[in-house]
Formats: structure tokens, sequence, C-alpha cells
């Protein structure tokens, strides 16, 4: 975890822009898209260092968000675009990729839309795209997301670990390890929560009707998620398995919304299983 925490953030230009990010680890490249505010620095150092165990692991900041400059693009669509351009520029030729919350959206529009640069994809904690069968975000999770700016320890329980004790524990054990990276970049602000809002809405109502599109998708998809998540429920889970073709699903009991965080050694380890299946 020590390499996690210490490792430098990097710059890349992508339209004028400059685009942060962390590479660690060596092998395949694992690309991750993170979740509504998320940064490189949210990221578990836990979890990364044990994806880095056999992967070239790359964390980085979409417009606007982070320690990336810039205006956030008010589109799941655009971010999968800026993602594609930034995975180009670092001269990867083919990646997998993992998508969280609404990482998980990017992710899928990423695979309809450049499924030729893609080998593998795991999407983590996250949902379809709108349907009658789509359960959407409580409002118990937007009343937090969405408006509590210096979040505590409560507001993240909340948001990500179990509603009891132990997810309290979970919690205070996890930022205690986010709180260790080395350097320090701004917590994404307001303006782009709002983008990121309106792409997530956008996604939900397209038109495209991701929902049905995503049985297009023939790469192999592992789709996780777990039975107290309060952002994307396990039947989202289950309605991706569903959808997509050659998926497979792993779900967690006594996890919520960062599962990955509170279980960043077994989850990692089904991880690498996946990528490593033939």
């Amino acid at each position: 975890m020590e390499k996690v925490i210490n490792s430098d953030i990097n710059f890349i230009e992508i339209r004028g822009i400059q685009v942060a990010y962390r590479i660690i680890g060596e092998g395949v490249p694992l690309i991750l898209f993170n979740r509504f505010r998320g940064t490189i620095n949210d990221w578990d150092p836990a979890f990364i260092s044990s994806l880095a165990k056999r992967n070239k692991v790359v964390a980085f900041d979409n417009f606007g968000v982070g320690a990336t400059n810039g205006k956030s693009e008010d589109s799941v669509e655009g971010m999968a675009a800026i993602a594609y351009e930034f995975i180009t520029q670092l001269g990867f030729e083919k990646v997998n990729i993992l998508g969280w919350s609404m990482g998980g959206l990017i992710a899928q529009v990423f695979l309809l839309n450049y499924p030729n640069i893609v080998h593998k994809a795991i999407l983590v904690g996250t949902g379809p795209g709108g349907s009658e069968q789509t359960e959407y975000p409580t409002e118990r999770f937007l009343a937090v997301a969405t408006k509590v700016y210096d979040m505590q320890p409560e507001h993240h329980q909340t948001v990500f670990f179990t509603d009891d004790q132990k997810g309290m524990e979970n919690t205070i054990a996890s930022l205690s390890r986010i709180e260790k990276y080395k350097n320090k970049i701004q917590p994404t602000q307001p303006i782009t929560w709002a983008a990121q809002g309106m792409a997530t809405k956008n996604f939900f109502a397209s038109d495209k009707d991701y929902f049905t599109r995503i049985k297009e998708i023939h790469h192999d998809v592992l789709v996780a998620g777990s039975k107290e998540d309060i952002a994307f429920s396990d039947k989202n889970s289950f309605l991706l398995f569903k959808q997509i073709p050659n998926s497979h699903l792993l779900l967690y009991s006594n996890a919520a919304h960062a599962f990955h965080h509170q279980l960043p050694n077994k989850f990692g380890q089904a991880v690498e299983d996946f990528l490593t299946l033939k």
C-alpha cells in the first residue's frame, strides 16, 4: 500500500486540459472510471494495491474533477469520449476497464462506443439505463451525496457502508487509509456535481435506450454488487447480469456501495480471477 499512497500524480494534456492521473503496478492496463464526485484520491489505496499486484492500474480525474482543471462534461457520452482520448494518448492499444457507480454508467457507454480497445470490464455498484425495472438511487443517498460538501464519517457511512457498528468501523478504516495519500488534491466542486448529476439523469432518460442496448455488449463483464447498497441496489446488478450476454454476477452480503473498500483484498482477488479467466 505504501507505493500507492506515496505515488506521484502525473498530468497529460487532452484538448488543452491537464488531466491528472496515477499509475500503479505492471501488466495489462486496468483503467478506473470513478463515482460521482470521486477523485483519484478517493480510491481506497488498499483496493488499488490489491488490483496492482498483476495489473497496471490507471486512475484518472476526468475534466473538472479533483486535480484536473476544465469544465466537466454533462453527458456520460462526453465523459466516455474523454476517457477514450486519455487512454489512446497514453499509448494503450488494449485495456481492461473498471467502473464504480457513475463510473459504471460511463463504462457501459464506453463498451458500446469504443468496443475494440477493451478486453474485459468490471461493473462495480452500478446499474443499467432507465427502464420500468431499473431502481434509481434512493433519496437517503441523494440527500448526502448531492448536498453535503464537507462529508464527515457518518456521511460516508450513510453513502458507502452498512448502517451498523461494523459499518462505522469499516468507514473509519477506509477513510484512515484514504487520508494517507501523500499528494493532496481539492475535492470535486459543486459546479461539477451539477454536471455529473445532469449526465446521470440524461443516461437514465436517454432515447438511446441503454437498458436495451447493453445486450449488444459482447465482452466478458464481471458485474459486482452488494445487498445493502442504497445508491444502486443488488436488483440493478442482477438486471445488468441479465441484460449483458457474457456477464458474471458477484454479490456481497453485509456490505454496501463501497464493498470494494470494505473488502479490498477479497474483491481485488475476485477481479484478478476474472481477468485471468480464459
